[in-house]
Formats: structure tokens, sequence, C-alpha cells
């Protein structure tokens, strides 16, 4: 398996399985787009889609990317939208 392979499939897995049925949004397409680099970086020691995962990107906040902080932070904000959304119904 190629490396390129190899990081999308980490990144998919990272996300979750709802993630990889679920339609992409532009929040989570940013996310894997601006986090890839960082994951390997800091965090591809731990299994992808494991609260390991989320746990080091917490710890390593202040050293990830702008992009990737923004794209995490875009990716809060919509999933607590879709929640309060899912919750109103």
């Amino acid at each position: 398996m190629t490396s390129t392979k190899a990081v999308l499939l980490t990144l998919g897995l990272c996300l979750g399985p709802a993630a990889a049925l679920a339609e992409q949004s532009p929040a989570r397409a940013a996310l894997k787009q601006n986090c890839t680099g960082d994951y390997m970086e800091y965090c591809s020691a731990y299994a992808p889609g494991g609260p390991e995962v989320e746990a080091c990107f917490k710890a390593n906040l202040k050293k990830l990317s702008p992009g990737c902080s923004a794209a995490i932070t875009a990716y809060k904000q919509e999933q607590r939208a879709t929640k309060r959304v899912s919750e109103a119904r």
C-alpha cells in the first residue's frame, strides 16, 4: 500500500465508522485535508479511530498547524450544530 493510501485510510478511520458511511461534509473534508500532516507527525503512533487520537490532538493543540487548528474548530462547530438540529426533532 502506498503511503498516500495509508494516510487516507488512517484519516478515514480516525473519524470513526459513522464518518465513513456518512456523506462527507465540507468541514470533514477540510479536517482531512488540513490535518493529515499533523496526524502523521504527532499522533500516528495511535490506532486510527480510537479516543487516543483525539487525546493526542488535544495534547498537541499548540503544535498543530494553523490550518489544522481552524479545521478542528470548524468541524466541532458543525458537530454541535448537527447535534442541536437532531435533538430538536
